[in-house]
This record gives C-alpha cells, structure tokens and sequence, in this order.
C-alpha cells in the first residue's frame, strides 16, 4: 500500500509538471530563421526580408532584388545551440553505484541550466546580433494571437522536466533512460545512458573502504522543431560514497568529471517565411536546362520574379566539446530517492570552441522518486 501510494504521488508529480510547462509553452521556441546578416548599402528603413516582401518596388527605385538577400548568421546559430546543448546534455546524476542485478529506480528530474540570454555576437559591418532575443519567439500578443518578432524577455534559465528509469544490470553494468520537456518550448528530449561500476560487489574488506567508481556515457537528443537537429554525448567517470545513517538511510556524495561533445545542425531554413516564394514567382516547374524555378511572374524589368528563392539556405553545423564538473548529494531512505547535483563548465567554452562568445554554463538539478 505504501509503495503503491508513494508511485501515485510520483505520476501525479510528473503530471502536474507536463500540464504547467505546457500550459506557457511557445515563448522560448526557437526561431533560427530570424538569425540572419543583413546585406550592405541597404536603402534606409529596408532590409533583406522587407525587399523580398515588395520586390517589384525595389525595381522601380532603381535596385536589384538579388543584391539584397539574407545570409545566414552562423555564429549566431552556433552559439544559440552550444547554449542549448548544454543544458539537454546527459545529466550523469547517479551515485557511481549501480542499483544492481535486481534493482530498479524511477523518478522525475528538474533542471535548471543558466543560458548566456543576454549575449551577442559581432557582425561583420560592425553591428551585433543577440541571439537569443532574436533567435526565440516572445510573447504572444492577447489580442491578435500574433508573437512578437523578438523577443525582448528571453528567460535567463531552462528549464527541463524529466522522467528517468535505472537498471542494474550483471557485472557491474547499469543502463538508463530519459525523456522529458523543456519549459515553455514545445521541444522534447530523450535519450539513453550505459555506465560501468569498476568496484561493483565490494562492501567488504580493504575495497569495501573504497569509493564507487564508474564511467559511463550518454546520448540525448531534441525533438519538436524540424528547424535544427541537436544531438549531445556525454562521457563521464564519477566517485561516490553510500555512507550509512540510523533507519536504513544513506547519504551518498559524489563528484565527477564529464567531456561533453555537442552536434548541432541546420535543416534548410526560409529566412522570409511569410514570403510564399512559388506563389510571388507562379512557379511553372523546373526550367528543363537550368533546372532553376521557370516563373510565370515577371518583374517590372522583364526578369523572373524568382529572388526569394535565395532567401533560403543552411547554416554551418557546430560541433563543440566542453568540460564538466559535476558534484552532486543523494538521500535514501527505504524505497524514497531523492537528490541533487550542480553541473558547471570548467574551463571556458571558448577555450576549444572560438565560435562560443558566451561565459560559463551550470546546470541545478533535483529529482526524486523510488527505488526498489
């Protein structure tokens, strides 16, 4: 009876914390498409998006279309998923004990990973772009159900809700599973780990004095958004101890180090989504020598009204290794687990990425459940 109200307690947690994040969803989304680089000797109060919008007006005023497109800004979109990436990366938030051939644990996990929201990166013509105030979507107007086109707000944390399940396995191996939401985003993310406790079986004697020790690794990745993909992998060796209290409780402390590689990449991004391109050129198929789109449109000049078709293009893929710290405290008494650990950047991500302009990350998580 107890277990059985002690796992209705734990659903109805993890209940509660999927409706709240849902219920605010939309203001972090990212918007990629908004990272982009303006073109030079632009006309005053024009840009790339408002030509493509009215291209036939910018002929008449004497310009060329296609000399004004958007490019992407890379550095932006780098440093927007080297930030996210950190905070979806592996947590590692065991003990370096497994729960054994027969054990098994389940709990929710909340983490709370700081995000460089107010850093910008520098533009070649000398401006500066921040990232994520551009990058994310804002806030929805109440009246006419529009978001705004930046976001002035961003939130200065992440936050992710998770629901995590533990299994030991023979030989000291254990593997794991993750999947959860990030808060006020409609993105989810999900993944696995495998670790290996070195001293697996040892309680008594001269190892039965020593820490747990295992190294492990693990994948998470994000999905809701067809914009980007974003992959990270954590490897990881971390030491704790299970020191034993009155009541069959334990106190367990860990420290640990892991190296974290982050994968991001861009899907093909239209950087003027509220520019229907085929319809502004009436597209009529492929031209059968060029293989280029074959408008029916033409412009005041006499050419193809095809220019916004090169507002579309990727961004260049990130590939980041940072270093972490992880120090982290469990508590368990009979079945109940609870716990803690603070994740941090050791050495500054710029150190071995020269694209990343943000200062150090942490991540704050907690979580809570059972084990059996």
């Amino acid at each position: 009876m107890h277990l059985r109200r002690t796992t209705i307690s734990v659903l109805a947690v993890l209940t509660a914390s999927v409706v709240a994040t849902e219920a605010r969803a939309g203001g972090m989304d990212p918007t990629p498409e908004r990272l982009v680089l303006q073109p030079a000797n632009l006309p005053p109060g024009a840009s790339c998006q408002s030509i493509a919008a009215n291209p036939a007006g910018a002929v008449n005023a004497g310009l060329r279309p296609q000399d004004y497109l958007c490019r992407p800004n890379n550095a932006a979109f780098k440093n927007m998923l080297g930030d996210l990436g950190f905070a979806i990366a592996p947590s590692a938030s065991y003990p370096a004990r497994t729960t054994g051939i027969g054990g098994f644990q389940v709990s929710i996990e909340a983490s709370y990973t700081r995000i460089n929201s107010s850093r910008s990166v520098d533009n070649p013509d000398g401006s500066q772009t921040r990232f994520w105030q551009l990058g994310t979507r804002g806030a929805q107007d109440s009246n006419t159900k529009q978001f705004s086109i930046v976001n002035n707000e961003p939130d200065s944390l992440l936050q992710i809700y998770s629901i995590k399940a533990r299994k030991g396995l023979p030989l000291g191996f254990e593997i794991a599973g993750s999947f959860g939401t990030i808060a006020n985003t409609g993105l989810w993310v999900g993944g696995g780990d495998l670790r290996w406790s070195l001293l697996e079986g040892f309680r008594t004697g001269a190892l039965g004095l020593l820490p747990d020790i295992s190294v492990g690794g693990g994948v998470r990745t994000v999905t809701g958004s067809s914009r980007f993909y974003l992959t990270t992998v954590g490897v990881d060796v971390k030491a704790s101890k299970h020191i034993a209290l009155a009541d069959s409780a334990q106190i367990i402390p860990s420290i640990g180090y892991q190296r974290l590689l982050i994968f991001g990449d861009s899907n093909v991004m239209d950087s003027t989504p509220n520019v229907d391109a085929l319809a502004q050129c009436g597209y009529d198929g492929p031209d059968p020598q060029t293989g280029g789109p074959r408008c029916r449109n033409k412009l005041p000049n006499g050419a193809d009204a095809n220019t916004d078709f090169g507002n579309t293009f990727t961004y260049e893929r990130l590939r980041a290794h940072r270093n972490r710290g992880m120090l982290g405290l469990a508590y368990r008494y009979e079945i109940i687990w609870l716990g803690s650990q603070f994740a941090f950047d050791i050495n500054d991500p710029k150190d071995e990425n020269p694209d990343l302009v943000g200062s150090r990350q942490w991540t704050l998580s907690f979580e809570g459940g059972v084990a059996f």
